[in-house]
């Protein structure tokens, strides 16, 4: 715990003075301090409300300035920066015993800060501030051979805003209790003048520090008890426990009735309740009720009842009291009005939170640090939900996002173009607010509760790949963190202004945790059937190399299309899996949500074996039937292309090639003949690509006659196999079976 990280830190950096036997120098106590005019704001912030003794505290204000000036101290530049932070920061809410606590260090900055303009030697003085916020064990074990600003920086780097020492590694207080101050002092090889002075900041620290312990502890206990009823709150909402998620926050708002989140939270209770949704339980863990209010059919429309009286009232109260942090109460004002028939309304708060979410980004996000404080967190998969529960309320992101829940009514209505413009508008909106790392949550909404209109965003995307490979043989160089990307566009569309993100899933991770990082390099143009180098980037994601990687998947952005793009042998892998644990038939062949899909189309899993059964085409050899009516033939406004790739395809030899129907591009197709599962007779394509209105695929495979060729082709939708006979010169189509 964070806490308890910071108790350590502050008790050895005390200890470094520990038997010096001197006194701390007095200009260097508060009572005597003389601000000069660098620090004169910072300083003015603070005794503002230093003055204020007896005003009321809000407990996570109080926790944001104690973690948020730490992390300052060990990640600004200078001095000037850190009291720059330090200056802008609003303590109204502040605990006062905190502010008189923290007020100390300023003369200790100030003398370190007249020592760096006085003394050459002390030019990298700011680099001691750093290492003594981010951690002296690490200074310690890295000095020597980095030097001290290069050791601030990689402790930084490396745990986290506060590299603490870990007591794990039975490493005594006396092996450490130097570090900070005395590895400075040999480092800059000081004078006995300026070794005085070094002695002088040490008392002057452990002054400091006598005071701010006890502080710090009190209120990360008060801190500590608050987040048990907050994180219950946030688990029963998103589990469809309404009456307890209720219960909790009530509990919570009669301790702090400002407290932010749990406003939020009952506010959400309290519309599902008054929906009837008291006892509900989602599909999935991260399903929100939320989701569901856009899709209720007009005669499901709620009667204004109590329990949606005293959301409002909540909703209203926490707009007044967080005006600048108005965006997820927006949110909910949607909802609310949605849920009692105002649609209009409903689409109007939504249309207001998506504005306001890029213009209050920092302010709702200001104790996010707070949660990262609390390290515990990512170490099991329960605690990464809930701090991604938080997230995607305070960023508005996945279940919180205006535009997603406007894109689902929007679904509801058949209005498909305003859907998609929709999502679009989200990641346009989330491009602005500089965030990426929640890319993942986005998509897999996407996928899940939007995914007519998300699929028809790239229609082609299962015939665009990723690779990536190491820059060197990792096995005998020092460069096995470079990997270069590269993409396969098999499709016939041409892609505009690229960018794309890549997921990879390391060893060591949850099995749905991925780190999600942008490709430095943007094409303006990926050209149909052309594979294009990306250039290298480095891997930067807790010193893990290439043979770490287990996984890779990518998030493609044009201007125009948002998609998923795979490794070649993802799409296999994911393929055999879905026939290893599911049971295909008639009855089970589509979930609700992509069988809707594919009726949009007029097609189900009968007419795609129809289609199977009279379009296919094996070697050149006409089709038994073309279906010219059929709808989905217009959706694409397909047609016939030339590329070196389709003039390889057509050149005469005697391997096996067909031609599928383009529709089967709706279902993400993956081929082969035999089974994926049959390592010692499957055959994959040799070529794969679209061109026009078919599928072709080219097989290293010559027929004999008397073949009987199974093809199978695999799907999240179902799953067939072709058979394929060749006999006397001829080849046919003999068969074609659900699996």
């Amino acid at each position: 715990m964070m806490k308890k990280k910071i108790i350590v830190t502050l008790l050895i950096l005390g200890s470094i003075v520990a038997g010096c036997g001197k006194k701390a120098n007095p200009e260097l106590q508060i009572e005597n301090y003389q601000p000069v005019e660098e620090f004169q704001a910072a300083y003015e912030a603070l005794k503002e409300r230093k003055a204020d003794i007896n005003k009321e505290y809000d407990i996570e204000e109080t926790v944001r300035i104690l973690n948020g000036l730490e992390m300052a101290q060990a990640k600004s530049d200078d001095f000037y920066s850190f009291l720059e932070y330090m200056a802008k920061q609003d303590y109204s809410m502040v605990a006062s015993d905190v502010i008189d606590a923290k007020i100390k260090i300023l003369p200790l900055l100030q003398q370190m800060f007249k020592l760096q303009k006085q003394y050459k030697e002390f030019s990298t003085i700011w680099m001691l501030v750093r290492s003594a916020a981010a951690g002296a064990k690490t200074l310690a074990k890295e000095s020597s051979t980095t030097g001290a600003g290069m050791a601030a920086m990689k402790a930084m780097a490396g745990e986290g805003p506060l590299a603490i020492v870990d007591m794990s590694e039975n490493l005594s207080i006396d092996a450490a209790k130097n570090a900070a101050f005395d590895h400075y002092e040999e480092e800059m090889d000081l004078k006995s003048k300026l070794e005085d002075e070094i002695e002088e900041l040490k008392m002057a620290y452990i002054d400091y520090l006598s005071g701010f312990v006890p502080v710090y502890t009190k209120y990360m206990k008060e801190w500590d008890r608050l987040c048990i009823n907050k994180d219950k709150a946030y688990f029963d909402v998103y589990s469809g426990r309404m009456v307890d998620a209720y219960n909790s926050t009530s509990k919570i708002l009669q301790q702090y009735p400002r407290n932010r989140e749990a406003l939020l939270l009952k506010s959400l209770s309290l519309i599902n309740i008054g929906s009837g949704e008291m006892n509900t339980m989602p599909d999935s863990p991260e399903v929100l009720s939320i989701v569901k209010e856009m899709q209720l059919p007009d005669s499901m429309k709620c009667e204004w009842n109590d329990f949606f009286v005293e959301a409002d009232i909540t909703l209203d109260n926490y707009i007044e009291l967080y005006p600048e942090r108005s965006a997820p109460a927006l949110v909910l004002k949607g909802l609310l009005n949605y849920r009692i028939g105002k649609e209009q309304q409903a689409l109007s708060y939504l249309d207001q939170a998506a504005m306001e979410y890029p213009r209050q980004a920092e302010r709702l996000t200001d104790l996010l640090d707070s949660y990262r404080s609390r390290t515990y967190l990512n170490k099991t998969p329960e605690g990464q939900y809930l701090l991604r529960l938080y997230r995607s309320t305070m960023e508005g992101y996945g279940m919180f996002s205006p535009n997603f829940l406007k894109s689902k009514y929007y679904v509801q209505k058949g209005m498909m173009e305003e859907s998609k413009n929709e999502i679009f508008n989200h990641f346009f909106r989330r491009g602005n607010q500089g965030i990426y790392d929640c890319l993942l949550s986005d998509m897999q909404f996407c996928e899940d509760y939007l995914y007519s209109s998300f699929k028809q965003l790239l229609m082609e995307h299962s015939f665009i790949d990723v690779a990536i490979t190491p820059t060197t043989d990792w096995k005998f160089s020092d460069k096995d963190d470079e990997i270069r990307v590269s993409i396969n566009n098999r499709s016939d569309i041409d892609l505009e202004n690229v960018r794309i993100f890549l997921c990879i899933h390391y060893t060591d991770m949850y099995k749905n945790e991925y780190d999600v990082v942008k490709v430095p390099t943007t094409k303006n143009i990926i050209k149909h059937h052309e594979i294009s180098d990306l250039g290298t980037m480095k891997l930067a994601y807790a010193d893990k190399k290439y043979q770490d990687i287990t996984r890779v998947r990518a998030i493609a952005m044009t201007d125009d299309k948002i998609c998923w793009i795979d490794k070649a042998d993802y799409k296999e892998s994911h393929a055999s899996t879905l026939l290893n644990t599911s049971q295909y038939g008639k009855e089970i062949l589509l979930d609700k949500i992509k069988k809707h899909f594919l009726t949009d189309y007029s097609l189900d899993a009968d007419a795609l074996q129809k289609l199977l059964e009279m379009e296919i085409s094996v070697n050149g050899g006409a089709p038994i039937q073309k279906m010219e009516n059929s709808t989905w033939l217009s959706w694409g406004k397909v047609k016939e292309i030339s590329s070196t790739v389709t003039e390889l395809w057509s050149k005469p030899d005697k391997k096996l090639k067909l031609e599928i129907p383009r529709v089967l591009t709706l279902i993400d197709p993956v081929f082969s003949i035999y089974q994926l599962q049959d390592k010692d007779k499957v055959m994959l394509p040799q070529e794969n690509f679209l061109a026009g209105s078919s599928i072709r695929l080219k097989f290293d495979y010559e027929l004999k006659d008397g073949d009987l060729l199974p093809l199978y082709i695999y799907s999240d939708f179902v799953n067939f196999r072709v058979d394929i006979e060749y006999k006397e010169g001829e080849s046919k189509v003999k068969n074609v079976v659900l699996i």
